[in-house]
Order: C-alpha cells, then sequence, then structure tokens
C-alpha cells in the first residue's frame, strides 16, 4: 500500500495526560466540598471517601460528556448524588430488614409552610442519617453547602419544586429527632487486634507486624497504591517512618465505624489527622484500607480514640 502508517499512540497518550492533568486539578479543588456531602449521605467519613474515588474514577471516564465546561460542579455533584444513592442500595441488600426509600418527587408546598424556614445547624446535619435520600440531599446542598435550589434539583434529579419540598420535609423531621447517634464499641477480640496493631507502628516494630498481617492481606492507600502487603509492605512501613510531623496511632471509632485512628501532633496538642480501615479474620488483618494522603478526611467527622 503506498499511504504510509502512522503510530498515532504518542499523540493519543499526550491528549489523555493533558486531559488528566486539567481533571485532577479541577477536582482536586472540588474534593473536600465532595467528601463533605459524600459522608453524610453515607454515614460515615470513611464511606464517604470511598464514593468520592468512585466519583473520580467514574467522572474521568465520561469526561466527554461533560459538555459545558463551566457545570462542572454541579455535573461532579450529580456523579457522586448517584453514587451516593449505589452505595445506600447496596448497604439496604446487605442488611435486608432496613428498606430504602427510593422517593420520587411529591407535590410542591407553599411558601407559607415554611418552606424558606431558617436553615438547620450544624449539629443538627450530623443527623441526616435520619432522612431519606432525596431529603438527606437536599439539606446538605442547600444548608451546608449553600447551593441555591435550581442546582439542588439539578444535582438530585428532581424539580424545583420536589427540591423544596424535600428540603422543608428534611428541616422538619431534623427538628424533630431527639438524642445524637452513640459511638459503636469494639468488642474484645477486636480492640485487642486494633490496638496490636496500632502499638506495632507506634514503636516502628514491623516484624511484629507481620504477624500480625496475614500472608495473603491486601494494602490500598487511598489515592495512591494498591497491592499485596508482601509487596507494598516495605515501601509502606518506611514511608510511615519518614513522615515529617509527629504521629502515633490508636484503637478508635469514626462515624460509628472501627478503625485505626491516625494522630498528629500540633505544638503541644494532637489531632485526629486520618484514618485505617482494617478487615480481619481469626485474629489475622486481611485487608487494610489507609487514608494517609486524604487530610480533609476527619475535618468534620466524629472521632474518638478507645481508652
Amino acid at each position: 500500500m503506498g499511504d504510509t502508517q502512522h503510530d498515532l499512540t504518542p499523540a493519543l497518550q499526550d491528549s489523555v495526560a493533558r486531559s488528566r492533568k486539567l481533571f485532577v486539578a479541577a477536582a482536586s479543588e472540588l474534593r473536600p466540598r465532595l467528601h463533605r456531602f459524600c459522608a453524610r449521605m453515607c454515614g460515615s467519613s470513611l464511606d464517604g471517601e470511598d464514593v468520592v474515588q468512585e466519583t473520580l474514577a467514574d467522572a474521568f471516564y465520561n469526561l466527554s460528556s461533560l459538555k459545558d465546561a463551566t457545570r462542572f460542579e454541579p455535573w461532579m455533584f450529580r456523579i457522586a448524588y448517584h453514587k451516593c444513592i449505589d452505595f445506600l442500595r447496596r448497604e439496604q441488600r446487605r442488611e435486608q430488614d432496613v428498606p430504602f426509600e427510593d422517593e420520587h418527587d411529591r407535590p410542591d408546598v407553599s411558601e407559607a409552610d415554611g418552606i424558606l424556614d431558617t436553615p438547620i445547624d450544624e449539629a443538627l446535619a450530623t443527623l441526616v442519617g435520619e432522612l431519606p435520600p432525596k431529603e438527606r440531599a437536599s439539606v446538605l446542598l442547600k444548608d451546608v453547602l449553600g447551593y441555591p435550589l435550581t442546582e439542588v434539583a439539578e444535582i438530585a434529579d428532581s424539580t424545583l419544586g420536589g427540591a423544596k419540598a424535600a428540603l422543608h420535609r428534611g428541616r422538619a423531621k431534623l427538628r424533630a429527632v431527639k438524642g445524637v447517634p452513640s459511638l459503636t464499641e469494639l468488642d474484645i477480640n477486636q480492640r485487642r487486634l486494633f490496638e496490636a496493631y496500632a502499638e506495632c507502628f507506634n514503636r516502628r516494630d514491623w516484624d511484629a507486624l507481620r504477624h500480625l498481617v496475614g500472608a495473603d492481606a491486601r494494602l490500598e492507600i487511598v489515592g495512591e497504591a494498591q497491592g499485596p502487603m508482601v509487596v507494598l509492605g516495605a515501601t509502606y512501613s518506611g514511608n510511615y517512618t519518614g513522615l515529617p510531623w509527629e504521629w502515633r496511632l490508636t484503637a478508635g471509632v469514626v462515624d460509628g465505624t472501627p478503625v485505626i485512628v491516625h494522630w498528629r501532633r500540633s505544638d503541644s496538642a494532637w489531632y485526629p489527622h486520618s484514618a485505617i480501615r482494617l478487615w480481619w479474620n481469626d485474629g489475622q488483618v486481611l485487608r487494610i484500607r489507609d487514608y494517609i494522603h486524604v487530610d480533609y478526611l476527619l475535618r468534620h467527622a466524629q472521632t474518638e480514640a478507645v481508652v
């Protein structure tokens, strides 16, 4: 054949790399707000960050469907909203006895019924898990994140009237809620394992850590790397040793989920910086998910050390 075949692979790779760089820059500014939304929608800062990761992957894969770059933020939140709904459905299937309220827009209510009443405060926002998903999203987007109702409706696949009605119902229900959710307690075996894991890090005793972690354990450093612990372990422990701040780990609870809490020292005080999630069986850790690079993870979380 007379035509010369051109290899388009390098040009395609350059194009993807440029798109990825622009996407990462735009998404990085949005991630703390996305996380705040997803964490409250899912009821956990840890599950919320997992949903944020799913959102970012799905958004980049479908980036060509974004026709108006000025609508990037609501477009991302709409993807996040649907990922949260998927998460809640999975949780419902796992629990079976908890019905999932897949709401449809209900008739609008008039302003005389209090639709434009005072927004809820942060204390009540922590209780949005008591609400059905659309009411939950409407309260979070309007009262916590400050979006106008037109964008609330767009993000939550609703009409303007439906968003107003959901917001009104959500506010009314939250103001009627009594008490706050109680923290989950670790059972004795779980507590011993978590405390032993934390102490291995605090002593920098990586040989002892290997006895706690199963031979086939999986390690995921959120946003950075994942693979077998036997392959990534040396780099993982070395990175902890080289952290440029004073740290310690303890067994703890974040938004009701038992975890290892990573504490960071600032002046004379210790602050919750991040968390490590563990899955285990018969006294051995089988899976590790470390959120060390997610510096906003616990910013609005309920975090307590187990004492």
